[in-house]
C-alpha cells in the first residue's frame, strides 16, 4: 500500500545504495582518468577484500576495525600489482585491458570460491544493527554511514581533481604522458597510485554492501554492473555526470522494485539505459570519443 511512510523508505534505501554507487565509481573514474584503462576485474578486487576481512574476523579472531582494514589493504594492493604487473606491460592497443581484466576477475573468482567455499555466507554487521528510527520510517546505521561516505567522497573527489596539484598532474599525467614525465612528474608511480587508491574505494563499498547481503564469490558482479552503467551514461571522462547517475540509478531502480517488485529492477534499468542511449544527441557522443582519443 502507498503511502507517503513508504515514499520515504524507498527514497532513502535508493539514496544510501546510491552513494555506495558513487564510492565505487569514483575509483573508476580516477582510473580511467588517469590511465585511460578500464579494469573489470574491479569489484572482485572488492570482494577478495571482503572475504579476506570476514576470514581474519571469524577464523582468527581479530577484532572487526583490524580485520576490515587488513581487508581494505588486500584489495588495495592487489589493485596496485593489476597496474604494476599486467596493465604496463600490455600493449598500447586499445582493448587489451578489458581482455585481461576480465581474465582477473574470473581468476579472483575462482580463488575465492576456492578458499573460502562456493555458499552464501554472513558479512560482518557494519552498523546494519543499529537502528535510526524517524516514526514509520527504519533507517540503520549502515545506511546513515552509506550517504555520508557518498557525499563526502562525490564533493571531495571533484576538489581533489580540480583544485589540488595533484588533480594538475593526474590530469597532465592522462593528457600527454610524455609531456609530463618531462616536467618532473612520474607518470608510472602516479598511474599504479591512482589504480591503489582506486582499491580503497571498491573494498569499503563491497564490505558496506556484504553487510546488507548474504554473499558469494559474485556477489559484486550485478553492483558493478549498475556502477558501470552509470560510468556509461555519464561517460567516465568526465566528472559530475556519471557520479549523479549513480545516485539516480539506484533511485530509480529503488523505485522500480517498489512498484514492479524485486524481479522488476534489473529490467526496468536496462528499459532506461535503451531510452537514454536512444535520446543522447549524436554530438554529445562524438565529444566523449574525441575527450577519449
Amino acid at each position: 500500500m502507498f503511502s507517503s511512510a513508504n515514499a520515504i523508505q524507498v527514497t532513502l534505501g535508493g539514496l544510501a545504495t546510491g552513494s555506495l554507487y558513487a564510492v565505487i565509481l569514483f575509483g573508476i573514474i580516477l582510473v580511467f582518468q588517469v590511465s585511460r584503462s578500464i579494469n573489470f576485474a574491479y569489484g572482485s578486487t572488492g570482494m577478495l577484500g571482503t572475504f579476506a576481512s570476514y576470514a581474519l574476523y571469524s577464523e582468527f579472531g581479530l577484532p572487526v576495525w583490524f580485520a576490515v582494514l587488513i581487508g581494505i589493504g588486500v584489495t588495495v594492493l592487489t589493485a596496485a600489482l593489476t597496474d604494476l604487473l599486467i596493465i604496463r606491460r600490455l600493449p598500447p592497443q586499445q582493448g587489451f585491458d578489458v581482455v585481461v581484466t576480465l581474465g582477473e576477475l574470473l581468476f579472483l573468482t575462482a580463488l575465492a570460491q576456492l578458499v573460502f567455499g562456493a555458499s552464501a555466507q554472513s558479512y560482518l554487521k557494519l552498523l546494519t544493527d543499529v537502528p535510526v528510527l524517524s516514526r514509520n520510517i527504519f533507517v540503520n546505521g549502515n545506511d546513515v554511514l552509506a550517504v555520508v561516505l557518498g557525499v563526502a567522497v562525490t564533493i571531495g573527489g571533484y576538489f581533489v581533481l580540480n583544485s589540488t596539484s595533484l588533480g594538475v598532474s593526474l590530469r597532465a599525467a592522462a593528457a600527454d604522458p610524455s609531456v609530463a614525465q618531462s616536467v618532473g612528474i612520474n607518470v608510472r608511480g602516479l598511474r599504479t597510485a591512482a589504480w591503489a587508491v582506486s582499491g580503497v574505494f571498491v573494498a569499503v563499498g563491497a564490505m558496506m554492501f556484504a553487510a546488507r547481503l548474504s554473499v558469494n564469490a559474485f556477489y559484486m558482479t550485478p553492483i558493478v554492473i549498475n556502477v558501470f552503467i552509470a560510468g556509461m551514461i555519464g561517460g567516465l571522462d568526465r566528472y559530475w555526470p556519471p557520479m549523479l547517475s549513480a545516485f539516480g540509478i539506484a533511485l530509480y531502480q529503488s523505485w522500480a522494485m517498489y512498484l514492479f517488485g524485486e524481479a522488476g529492477g534489473v529490467p526496468a534499468l536496462f528499459i532506461l539505459v535503451i531510452v537514454i542511449l536512444a535520446a543522447v544527441p549524436k554530438r554529445l557522443l562524438d565529444e566523449r570519443h574525441e575527450a577519449r582519443a
